[in-house]
């Protein structure tokens, strides 16, 4: 609770605090048996698990010892290609491989993971539901053109986003204001740490630190984009969290997820680092009732195609086969 706050209108359920306990050996005799126990307490229809690594062979375990479906929900491209042992330690990749076996349905964020997930395992069932957002009946139109100050970058300072790349275009527009908003991961690498500290040295370039939940709309509402370097993602939320602001997003075309990006004119999907650099230049130069407009049609897309009521029902009906094969109808984990 400490970490998600209050008021949710979900269920959580406290097993573990991974902060604490003897190395490994906690994994034995504190996190799997207490995660077992929450489970048979609660008695789980399905098990649902994202994210790679060592919990997703703990979920699937649980899941197999109650003799419920295990439902893997992939939440990078990284997951399912040869990057997956990216960032994991041997032993983490090796179980997140055999929880992978043991999944009964994939949840995937776009079509690149469908394709790789198939063939890895064909005839299991795999489903593609893009992520939702809220955006109220009554939210506040797009800010205009002459309101917007600054290009966002916001994520954290990690290899796989690539803050090199930020560096150069900033270098190369030293006219446009940059706000770059994240902190460092745990064991940053240190060709992202060298660029975080140039990046801190351009004048044309603040780094805002971490952004609290509740101010992100703000940021966002106020640029004129989002900018996105990332390697690899798989459906980034911050996309949709832009775009319910009216905010374009420019990306590389590797990581614009089915190419909504480029499809729905929302922004700019780059092939090259060339072309996201002039893609920067395009937007920020654009004609403000131009600019007023694209930023009028991020904001109806995301009402219109990513509204949680829809998604929720592309995952009920995704997950109803194995619903009814359950033998705790109603609940899940």
């Amino acid at each position: 609770m400490a970490h998600v706050g209050s008021g949710q209108q979900i269920k959580l359920i406290e097993t573990y605090d991974p902060a604490t306990g003897v190395r490994v050996a906690k994994w034995f005799y504190s996190y799997i048996p207490k995660v077992l126990a929450a489970a048979r307490a609660y008695r789980p229809d399905i098990i649902i698990q994202g994210a790679r690594g060592a919990g997703t062979a703990i979920m699937a375990f649980v899941a197999d010892q109650l003799r419920i479906p295990f439902v893997h929900r992939v939440v990078s491209d990284g997951d399912v290609d040869e990057r997956y042992k990216i960032g994991l330690r041997h032993y983490e990749w090796l179980s997140y491989s055999w929880a992978r076996h043991r999944t009964a349905a994939f949840l995937c964020q776009n079509e690149y993971q469908r394709e790789k997930l198939a063939a890895l395992f064909p005839g299991t069932p795999i489903h593609v539901i893009h992520n939702a957002i809220a955006v109220a009946e009554d939210a506040a139109a797009p800010l205009p053109r002459a309101e917007r100050r600054y290009v966002a970058w916001l994520g954290v300072f990690r290899h796989g986003k690539n803050l090199p790349m930020l560096l150069r275009i900033a270098r190369e527009h030293p006219a446009v204001q940059f706000r770059v908003a994240g902190m460092p991961e745990r064991d940053t690498d240190q060709s992202t740490l060298d660029a975080l500290n140039s990046l801190r040295h351009l004048p044309n370039v603040e780094l805002v630190g971490c952004v609290r939940r509740a101010d992100v709309q703000r940021f966002l509402s106020e640029a004129t984009m989002l900018l996105c370097t990332s390697d690899v993602e798989g459906f980034s939320n911050t996309f949709l969290e832009a775009l319910a602001t009216g905010t374009p997003v420019v990306t590389r075309r590797t990581v614009d997820p089915d190419l909504i990006v480029r499809r729905h004119a929302l922004g700019a999907s780059a092939e090259d680092e060339l072309a996201l650099s002039k893609s920067v230049s395009a937007i920020w130069d654009m004609d403000a009732n131009e600019y007023n407009a694209v930023a009028t049609r991020c904001q109806i897309y995301v009402k219109a195609n990513h509204s949680p009521t829809a998604k929720a029902r592309e995952l009920i009906a995704a997950l109803k086969p194995l619903m009814d094969k359950s033998k705790y109808p109603g609940q899940l984990l």
